[in-house]
């Protein structure tokens, strides 16, 4: 007969992924480490990382969906923001299209098409880099463009950013819950203490959390530089990681804007003292998991931004206050495409049912319609920009019934 099935066995399961032993054996060799190293190799590791897969599912078919994923209309809408931003800068040329961290490579796509088809002008100037964090994700952007009929450079992030002396760009950098998915340190205020969240050696569940001193003092020096502090008893999360990239992002724009879609806060917001347990989470299948220590490796890791730490990072730019994904979106014309598609409803029933969903998906104020949208500029104006200018009216379009008189 086999062996009675215990506790112990599913404790086992949770951490026998190709990636937990190489973290023990670094945590048996140096001992605990912090939780924005273990998100490092859980998301990094150039082998066994989650983003470091040869082949990812977006979408429904993965464990998250992004905006770019939910329909085409996104990126064909920060398409005309991008166009208005080229004006702005004297219709540069070459005019640099930066995106850090592109995913499937569809939110590039989108942009290009549109670019193709409605501003060739600028479409022709262009010249798009997308950059990420493993050859895998690059050959799969790569091929996304190349199915769009579009060429882009595709470079690894690391290396693009730290390249000393390279020529500065003019353009524009755009980027879509790329710092979001950065490694952050876990920190927890005691009366007048800083302490970190590390990551031990737990003989039941493999990996576990354990309280101890910082481990920088860059993290309190963060909040000293704020002027606040996480509630007593609370947990907050620092990404020394994000503000890093930002100022390499920024030091390499001579002029241009940075555009920032993330989920994230203003500091005050994000350091709320009735915000107990920060913003740390884990997915997998649209599903929040409960331990982000489980399953290193196959679990997605996200934690929300400090959008005024991140504003802040970008020497010599200008930032506005920031908007939602929603504001932003109506901003941009998406109810006037979409009365567009209510028009043709009769014509394409199933493609005015997509863009219905579509549009309630990403303007939704309980999901990604909360994103916020950070803009900066350095030797460009933003006022007037389009995507903050503010709307107003309902906010999303409201549909009761089809043309033909269906039931939507």
């Amino acid at each position: 007969m086999p062996p009675e099935t215990s506790v112990d066995d599913f404790a086992l399961a949770r951490r026998s992924t190709p990636l937990a032993p190489l973290i023990r054996e670094e945590i048996e060799r140096d001992g605990p480490t912090t939780f924005a190293r273990f998100m490092s190799f859980a998301l990094g590791h150039p082998e066994h990382g989650y983003y470091s897969r040869e082949r990812i599912a977006w979408g429904h078919a993965g464990d998250y969906e992004t905006s770019p994923e939910v329909h085409p209309i996104f990126g064909y809408l920060w398409a005309r923001q991008v166009v208005e931003c080229w004006e702005r800068l004297g219709r540069p040329e070459p005019f640099a299209l930066i995106e850090p961290g592109a995913g499937s490579g569809a939110f590039a796509a989108s942009l290009l098409t549109w670019l193709a088809e409605r501003a060739p002008d600028c479409y022709a100037a262009t010249r798009a880099t997308l950059l990420d964090g493993h050859p895998h994700r690059l050959a799969q952007q790569c091929q996304t463009l190349t199915e769009a009929g579009h060429t882009a450079e595709h470079l690894l992030a690391d290396e693009w950013l730290a390249s000393n002396g390279a020529e500065p760009i003019v353009g524009v950098v755009i980027s879509n819950e790329y710092f979001d998915a950065l490694p952050v340190h876990v920190v927890e205020r005691q009366g007048s203490d800083l302490l970190e969240w590390h990551v031990r050696l737990d003989a039941e569940t493999g990996l576990a959390f354990e309280l101890l001193p910082p481990s920088a003092p860059a993290l309190a020096a963060h909040f000293a530089q704020l002027g606040i502090q996480p509630g007593d008893g609370c947990r907050a999360e620092v990404s020394l990681a994000a503000l890093d990239a930002m100022r390499q992002l920024a030091a390499r724009v001579e002029r241009g804007y940075i555009v920032t879609i993330d989920y994230g806060y203003d500091a005050r917001t994000l350091y709320a003292p009735w915000r107990r347990m920060g913003t740390l989470m884990a997915f997998r299948n649209h599903s929040p998991q409960p331990d982000p220590l489980a399953e290193p490796g196959r679990l997605d890791l996200t934690a929300h931004v400090d959008l005024t730490s991140l504003a802040a990072a970008a020497d010599g730019f200008e930032a506005a206050p920031t908007v939602s994904q929603a504001e932003a979106l109506l901003a941009l014309g998406i109810s006037e495409q979409f009365e567009g598609m209510r028009a043709r409803a009769a014509a394409d029933f199933g493609a005015f049912a997509e863009a219905r969903a579509a549009v309630d998906t990403l303007l939704d104020p309980t999901d990604l319609g909360r994103i916020r949208v950070l803009v900066q500029s350095k030797g460009a104006p933003l006022d007037g920009l389009r995507c903050l200018q503010p709307m107003t009216g309902p906010a999303s379009p409201q549909v009761e019934q089809p043309p033909d008189g269906s039931q939507p």
